[in-house]
C-alpha cells in the first residue's frame, strides 16, 4: 500500500512565494529588459561611444537580466522569508532563500529566455540611438 505523502508546511509556503513574486506580467519583464540594457550600456559606455562595442550574446545578456531577476526578487521576498521562517540563522536564511531562487528560476524559464530577447532588443535600440547621437557630436565638433 502506497504513503500518501503531505506536503510540508515550508513547502507549500515557499511555492506559493515563489509564485506570489513572480511578477511576470507584460510591464515587469519590460522593465527589467529596460534595466538590463541601462546597465549594460553604463559598463560598456565608453566602448560604444568609440564604437568598439558589440552586442552581448544571449548568454551573456541572461546573465544581466537574472542578475537583475535576482536584485527583485531579493528585495520582495527576503522581507517574506524572515517574517515566516524568523528563527532560521544567516546561513539558514540564505540557504531557503537560494532555494527558493532556484524554484523561481526553475518555473519562470521561459519567461526567462523573452526578457532576454526584449533585453537585447532594447540594448540594440539604445546602441544604435546613442552611435547616432556621437556620430552627430563628432560631425559638430570636428568640422
Amino acid at each position: 500500500m502506497e504513503e500518501l505523502q503531505i506536503p510540508k508546511v515550508e513547502d507549500v509556503i515557499a511555492k506559493k512565494i515563489v509564485r506570489y513574486y513572480g511578477y511576470f506580467e507584460e510591464n515587469f519583464l519590460k522593465s527589467i529588459a529596460k534595466k538590463s540594457a541601462k546597465l549594460v550600456i553604463g559598463e560598456y559606455f565608453g566602448d560604444i561611444c568609440a564604437d568598439m562595442f558589440e552586442i552581448l550574446s544571449p548568454e551573456e545578456m541572461e546573465e544581466w537580466v537574472l542578475e537583475e531577476l535576482n536584485r527583485d526578487f531579493d528585495e520582495k521576498v527576503v522581507g517574506a522569508v524572515e517574517r515566516f521562517y524568523p528563527d532560521l540563522s544567516g546561513n539558514e536564511l540564505d540557504a531557503k532563500l537560494m532555494q527558493l531562487e532556484k524554484m523561481y528560476v526553475r518555473e519562470h524559464q521561459e519567461q526567462l529566455i523573452a526578457t532576454t530577447k526584449v533585453a537585447i532588443k532594447e540594448l540594440r535600440n539604445r546602441v544604435r540611438a546613442l552611435r547616432k547621437d556621437v556620430n552627430l557630436l563628432r560631425r559638430k565638433y570636428t568640422l
